[in-house]
């Protein structure tokens, strides 16, 4: 039997999903035993009830806080020697700086594997802090018997750049569970956009906003919505309301039953900066929605020969209006789209695949 810590500091959004989804199939991780430590820092109150089998320490979220940094490494050591652990599976950059400091200060003997989540440095930054950041990674990546990249192009952009090798990188697809399925029918009601994501700079609300102003006010039967809380939720709808198109653009919070807006939507429209690979946009597939999504690593992977959606520069509106407005009229090019998405969900991001390789994965380390 091999005993695996799964740790987690950034407990939320796409992370938490991942985590969420290799502890509630841990019956098909074979002789492994599964020990799963989060923070719960980065939680909406109504999310909490999916943690009780897990343990708790908010010290993992230690921010600049040095006497919590030490008591997170303690907490780890602590668990490491109760349980035995064999390997410690880390997920995004908090809990790679802590396995980083662990090996160093704790215990050089176990095994690590590491879950990046889309790279800190694919963030805009300085020149300066931005070499520093990628310093920091790459020295993360070399202590790792395995480096997960969730999306090819994640792992393209850190081999060349020289955070992670080709030695021992993998990528595993994130998956989703297939939805309790619906037969999906196109109606002649208002066309719905809709994003599923936290409400904040990484998703970019502004240019969401911004985009969606230039396509409402071309396209008059067209509504879009945000789902997802976040530090820019208010200062987003105040941008909205000041422009005088509530009806139009709906931030409308954190949404706990996402089959409500994912079945009855009719694309998935993303503006993000950077991503590893977002689970909501393979969410979006798994409902048979068509993706429009800004040209970005992580959502590359996502579209594939144009079959599904659209890759498109922030910058473009015209080419995104003029996308939507063409499958908005064109029923038989919106359900060659719509099935491609199912297609290409069935084919690369089921959650059983995602289960089936991490288990493979498990049991050769």
């Amino acid at each position: 039997m091999k005993n695996i810590l799964l740790l987690c500091e950034a407990y939320g959004g796409g992370v938490k999903t991942y985590v969420d989804g290799i502890s509630s199939n841990k019956d098909k991780l074979r002789n492994v035993q599964l020990t799963v430590l989060i923070s719960t820092k980065r939680l909406e109150s109504i999310e909490l009830n999916s943690t009780n089998e897990f343990i708790i320490d908010n010290n993992l979220s230690f921010n600049k806080s040095f006497f919590k940094f030490i008591r997170a490494l303690k907490t780890i050591h602590k668990i490491v020697n109760e349980k035995n652990i064999h390997v410690i599976h880390a997920n995004s950059s908090i809990s790679g700086v802590l396995i980083f400091f662990y090996k160093l200060c704790f215990n050089s003997k176990v095994k690590f594997i590491y879950t990046p989540h889309g790279y800190f440095s694919f963030k805009s930054m300085g020149k300066i802090k931005k070499h520093f950041v990628k310093m920091v990674e790459k020295r993360i990546n070399s202590i790792c018997l395995k480096v997960i990249h969730v999306s090819k192009s994640e792992e393209i952009i850190a081999v060349n750049n020289k955070i992670a090798s080709n030695k021992n990188s993998i990528v595993i697809y994130n998956g989703s569970q297939l939805p309790e399925y619906y037969e999906k029918k196109r109606s002649n009601k208002i066309f719905t956009i809709v994003n599923l994501a936290r409400v904040d700079s990484q998703k970019n609300p502004f240019g969401f906003i911004e985009l969606a102003k230039y396509v409402v006010e071309r396209n008059p039967n067209v509504q879009f919505i945000w789902a997802g809380s976040g530090e820019h939720l208010n200062s987003a709808r105040k941008k909205v309301a000041e422009l005088k198109l509530e009806h139009k653009i709906k931030f409308i919070g954190y949404l706990e039953n996402k089959n409500d807006l994912l079945s009855k939507a009719d694309l998935y429209f993303s503006t993000s900066f950077y991503e590893g690979l977002p689970f909501s946009v393979v969410e979006a597939l798994s409902y048979k929605l068509p993706v429009l999504l800004s040209d970005i690593v992580g959502h590359q992977d996502l579209i594939i020969d144009d079959k599904n959606g659209m890759l498109f520069n922030l910058q473009d509106f015209e080419k995104v209006n003029n996308f939507i407005t063409i499958i908005k009229n064109d029923h038989e090019k919106y359900n060659d789209l719509s099935s491609s998405s199912f297609e290409i969900y069935k084919n690369h991001f089921s959650l059983d695949k995602m289960i089936k390789n991490i288990a493979e994965l498990y049991e050769t380390v």
